[in-house]
Parts: structure tokens; C-alpha cells; sequence
């Protein structure tokens, strides 16, 4: 028998006896692809007062591009959780971006929630976390502002936040 033919009949013994953990699966870049286009209004409360919909695609560029040497996403499980406060856990459904800062500093991490996926898909957005080295150690943030103020006050010399909430 072909590695072919083995596969295609492995694949066919998972699908008829396991649909339940297929549904439950999410390949990587899926989840990747759902966190980049998830708006700002979808994961933070405080952008939805603000009715900010943009995507987490292009937030993340205008909060870095001018000071970020790369973006890497992965797509898994949480890696910023913190099982001992329910409100952290996480989910299995993940997707987290590290972004490297072009002069010396360490990277920060930023990483979407979603809901359990429904045929294959990833679940809803629902949450962001974000990990930001600043002048006074790791800051861990619930909320996109938190983590835009952390890095530019880092990062950009001369930063200042602006007075509108909404800004």
C-alpha cells in the first residue's frame, strides 16, 4: 500500500469515527487569518464604546510599523493565559503575535481569545492579552489601549497618550 492510500484511508477512518475532535481542531494559520481580520470592537470593551472597528490587522500596524522589526504569528493554544484567574485561562483557540521592537527590547506578545470552533472554523473572537516589557517590567493588559500605551511609552521617544479615551 502507497503512503497515499494510507493516508487517504487514515483520513477516512478519523473522519467517520471522530467528528467531534475534528470540530474541536483549527489548523494555525486559521486562527491566524480570523485574529488579524477580528475588529478592535470585537475583543476590547472599551473600543466597542468607542465603535472602533478596525482590525486587529491594521491596529497592530499603526501601533507598530514605525517601531517594530517583525511580526510572527502562531495559532494554538493560549500562551498567555493564567489558569489561576478565570478571567485569563484561555482557550485552546488561540492566536498570538510576537513583535520585535527594531531597537534593543525585548518582545511583547499580543493574543486573541476565540470561542470553540463550530465545522472546522474558529469560534468568535471574544478577548485580548498582551505581555509588553516596559521600564518597569513585564505589564500584562487586558485591553488594546494597555498594550498601545505600554509599547509606544517604550518605544517611541517622546510618546504621549492622548487625553480623548476614544483617541
Amino acid at each position: 500500500m502507497t503512503s497515499r492510500v494510507a493516508a487517504l484511508l487514515l483520513q477516512g477512518l478519523t473522519l467517520a469515527c471522530c467528528p467531534a475532535v475534528l470540530a474541536q481542531t483549527v489548523p494555525a494559520d486559521q486562527l491566524i487569518a480570523a485574529a488579524r481580520a477580528a475588529t478592535l470592537s470585537q475583543i476590547d470593551d472599551r473600543r466597542k464604546y468607542c465603535e472602533d472597528d478596525r482590525s486587529i490587522k491594521q491596529w497592530l500596524a499603526q501601533v507598530t510599523s514605525a517601531t517594530a522589526r517583525s511580526i510572527r504569528w502562531q495559532g494554538g493554544r493560549c500562551a498567555l493565559a493564567r489558569p489561576e484567574n478565570a478571567i485569563d485561562a484561555g482557550t485552546k483557540w488561540c492566536a498570538h503575535a510576537v513583535i520585535a521592537p527594531k531597537r534593543r527590547g525585548k518582545a511583547a506578545t499580543i493574543e486573541i481569545y476565540f470561542e470553540k470552533p463550530a465545522r472546522g472554523r474558529p469560534g468568535a473572537a471574544f478577548a485580548f492579552r498582551s505581555n509588553v516589557f516596559t521600564r518597569d517590567g513585564w505589564d500584562y493588559s487586558r485591553d488594546t489601549r494597555g498594550f498601545e500605551f505600554n509599547w509606544r511609552n517604550t518605544f517611541e521617544p517622546g510618546f504621549k497618550p492622548p487625553d480623548d479615551e476614544c483617541g
